[in-house]
């Protein structure tokens, strides 16, 4: 008797058909429109999830820009980091800080090839409780991040 009723099945069928609709029309008119990074602008680097735990590994993404950090010793103490990135990079600057949102005398990493994607910082002593600020340039663009060094011990699977 309820499903004989044609404004109840036409009900049923439309609405769907009107939240799909609605859906990207709102995502159309809202979403934010992905731009080129401006010359002289700092951007902020997306953290992974892989960088909250112990990994192994950090990834970080702007856009096209994806970068990579690994250790390697992955044990805390003295660590060398290392970065790949998908893009050359002109300069990279890191700060290890006791606690978030500190400063900390910046060191620079060593390019390790041609095409400026693979760098090395020097050996630092690196605490689990420590955070790892990047400053990272390319171009003429700037991005900047701050993470849990946790991720630089490697949980070792049993």
């Amino acid at each position: 008797m309820f499903f004989k009723n044609k404004h109840i099945i036409t009900s049923l069928i439309v609405a769907p058909i009107l939240a799909l609709i609605s859906y990207f029309a709102v995502d159309y008119y809202v979403a934010e429109v992905p731009h080129k990074a401006k010359q002289g602008q700092a951007y902020k680097m997306l953290v992974k999830s892989n960088c909250r735990w112990e990994s192994g590994m950090c990834d970080l993404i702007n856009g096209d820009l994806k970068i990579n950090i690994t250790s390697d010793t992955q044990t805390y103490g003295l660590n060398r980091l290392f970065i790949n990135a998908s893009n050359g990079l002109k300069g990279i600057k890191f700060a290890v800080v006791e606690k978030k949102n500190k400063t900390s005398e910046p060191h620079s990493m060593m390019v390790l090839d041609a095409l400026y994607t693979s760098w090395q910082s020097p050996q630092m002593n690196i605490a689990e409780s420590d955070y790892l600020q990047f400053v990272i340039s390319v171009n003429e663009s700037v991005f900047y991040v701050e993470i849990p060094a946790i991720f630089i011990y490697k949980v070792p699977f049993l």
